[in-house]
């Protein structure tokens, strides 16, 4: 058996006063799944919907940082949670993961711009210097 996250969304729920029926609703289901009333026509509970989701996904966003140049933070790496350093190389380019030398990284470490080993846990919002 494969387990696949679910997330049971009731739209039409524009106001608060359908979160009743949406219980009743809630009810009839079986399972522990998560539920979530939302309303396309207004954007209810849409913000609450995009942050389960990433949740849900268990992946966290790496910014890189060229070596004496500003990170770019447009255009993250996405990668599943518990990703090191030496697999963001591989994602990068070849040459990362093989000629990799040093790692330094700002976000979640002791200091910022931290020398790091190949094998760092990277974590959400981490900016990676890669040099080979």
């Amino acid at each position: 058996m494969t387990f696949i996250p679910l997330l049971v969304l009731a739209n039409k729920c524009d106001d608060e006063s359908l979160d009743e029926l949406f219980e009743v609703c809630c009810e009839l289901l079986d399972g522990e799944w998560l539920k979530l009333p939302v309303s396309a026509l207004t954007g209810r509970n849409f913000d609450l919907l995009k942050e389960m989701v990433y949740q849900r996904l268990d992946i966290i966003r790496v910014y890189a940082k060229p070596p004496g140049k500003e990170a770019d933070l447009e255009k993250p790496f996405v990668s599943k949670k518990g990703s090191t350093i030496s697999e963001l190389g591989r994602k990068i380019h070849r040459d990362f993961f093989d000629k990799l030398k040093t790692a330094r990284v700002w976000g979640s470490t002791a200091f910022e711009g931290q020398m790091v080993q190949r094998d760092y846990v990277l974590q959400d919002g981490d900016i990676v210097e890669l040099r080979i």
